[in-house]
């Protein structure tokens, strides 16, 4: 039986329809706004290095609670704060019309200040600090798929989205989402800008982070599923000196899409244990969690699926 919460009104299937239509504008309103964007992405960045001249990057794959660590960093007044998902070119999605995918499976996303932070990495010879966060991949693979379905994977159905079929839902998932993608930004994306791949150096599973300076960067990689007092304790630890405040939840998925998605999709995985050890045996994933966590991993998937596991009303 389909779970669903019945038919989409009327107003919500039109708007999907006029979204089809609309592709082609929103291609050419995009190439319209997106340079008077950087530029002035570009004219804040220098305000803001004029003001404060340490610079420190949060270079993390999209939906990695990297906004929350980025709050608390910007609270001090300490630093000029970039904060970036993507620098390399080959992550760098034109828009609507063009593929979400990079051929080694990584995902392509869009967003102003790509472009400007690489220009800046260019011409800027001074030390920066780089902070970075590495999420359980399904929770990074669900949040992703609604956070951003509406600009990508479930642009022209995001207004009925809601009352979907959960065989529809799942269908869409799995066969349109870059799978693999929290595992390739670290060897695609991070390791050439950082000058070294962290995959082949040790990490402290049971510490959950790591500090490493390579050429002019200072790196500190944490990983999201520690507490946020731990989280607090790696920053002020990396950050000597430095009044850094209490890390705390922000950017809430829900704020963004309706909550009841990302649930039906925990349900789903749940019934696809198959897909939870695909996901627990990417590079990354062996690499940043013993086998011992992977396996809790594995089974807080299944009890969080359990938990969604109902009918929507």
């Amino acid at each position: 039986m389909s779970r669903h919460v019945g038919s989409p009104p009327i107003a919500a299937q039109i708007r999907d329809v006029a979204e089809v239509i609309n592709t082609p504008f929103r291609f050419v309103q995009d190439a319209l706004r997106f340079p008077k964007s950087e530029r002035r992405c570009e004219r804040r960045l220098q305000e803001s290095l004029e003001r404060r001249p340490n610079v420190l990057m949060v270079y993390s794959a999209p939906k990695t609670a990297s906004t929350s660590v980025a709050a608390a960093i910007e609270a001090c007044n300490a630093f000029t704060v970039i904060k970036v998902h993507h620098v390399q070119p080959e992550f760098f999605w034109p828009g609507v019309g063009t593929r979400l995918s990079t051929a080694h499976g990584g995902m392509r996303h869009k967003a102003i200040e790509q472009r400007t932070t690489r220009r800046f990495l260019e011409r800027h010879a001074g030390d920066i600090r780089v902070v970075s966060l590495v999420r359980d991949p399904i929770a990074f693979n669900i949040s992703n798929f609604t956070y951003f379905g509406r600009a990508y994977w479930l642009r022209t159905h995001w207004r009925s989205a809601r009352w979907m079929p959960e065989e529809e839902l799942a269908r869409r998932f799995f066969a349109t989402f870059t799978h693999d993608a929290s595992s390739v930004w670290w060897q695609r994306e991070y390791a050439p800008t950082m000058g070294f791949d962290p995959l082949a150096e040790p990490f402290d599973t049971e510490l959950g982070w790591k500090q490493r300076v390579s050429g002019r960067f200072n790196t500190l990689i944490l990983r999201t599923d520690m507490g946020d007092q731990a989280k607090t304790a790696a920053l002020r630890a990396w950050l000597p000196g430095i009044d850094i405040p209490d890390i705390g939840r922000v950017n809430l998925n829900e704020n963004q899409s309706p909550p009841e998605l990302a649930q039906r999709l925990h349900s789903v995985v749940a019934r696809h244990p198959e897909y939870v050890r695909r996901m627990l045996d990417l590079p990354a994933v062996r690499h940043f969690w013993s086998a011992v966590q992977r396996a809790d991993m594995a089974g807080m998937a299944e009890r969080t699926g359990a938990a969604n596991n109902v009918q929507p009303q």
